[in-house]
């Protein structure tokens, strides 16, 4: 049992994250641990020395927002429902230009596209305004027409999922949380090298705040 007020480590809650195969229990640890980091951050600002009057820098949170893009209003009135179920805030787009659209407007950190929606592997115009928009974004392809080439084309901007439907929505959400966690360690690493950093060249009064 840990102690009241000890801080949980997030690198042994990535770990068991990253072991766990039930969804909910992922779901769980996945906040778990979006907490732990928001909380390290939040502390770190608040020491990091700045310019008289100059605000903190933006912090950008996952919000567990979602657009799913597919031309089928069968698939679009079956598939969000069950991702709301496991969390997410979704919006949905019948075609390109509504997908564009949403994503000048909106900050997403999911894309769920089918790869064909007005005409043949259009949905990677989709796919590539995401990355522009939200490099760190999960991209996930949806299609009943699955080819080495437009594999090979996910492959190339970098989709962290080729999913041919019917969906295995279990499946999907894992590869979703997993990369939420891999996204997490990033932002930790980072904040650890910047205490590094601050350790090593900021006045002693300031690097003993960190424990340095």
């Amino acid at each position: 049992m840990q102690p009241k007020g000890e801080r949980k480590d997030w690198k042994e809650l990535a770990r068991r994250a990253a072991n766990e195969h039930d969804s909910e229990k992922l779901l769980a640890l996945i906040e778990e641990l979006n907490a732990v980091l928001a909380e390290q951050e939040n502390e770190l600002r608040r020491r990091l020395p700045s310019k008289p009057g100059e605000p903190p820098p933006p912090q950008r949170e996952i919000s567990r927002s979602l657009l799913f893009v597919d031309d089928e209003p069968s698939i679009r009135l079956t598939l969000p429902p069950l991702l709301q179920e496991h969390g997410f805030r979704v919006n949905v787009a019948a075609n390109v230009a509504e997908a564009l659209e949403a994503i000048k407007t909106n900050e997403f950190d999911v894309l769920i596209c089918d790869l064909n929606i007005d005409r043949k592997a259009d949905g990677f115009e989709v796919m590539h305004a995401m990355r522009q928009a939200n490099p760190d974004a999960v991209v996930v392809i949806l299609t009943a027409y699955p080819a080495l080439d437009t594999a090979l084309e996910g492959i190339r901007i970098e989709i962290d999922d080729y999913v041919v439907k019917p969906a295995d929505i279990g499946s999907m959400i894992r590869t979703i949380e997993r990369k939420f966690v891999c996204t997490a360690c990033q932002a930790a690493l980072a904040l650890n090298f910047i205490a590094l950093v601050c350790s090593a060249f900021c006045k002693p009064q300031r690097c003993a705040e960190f424990g340095a």
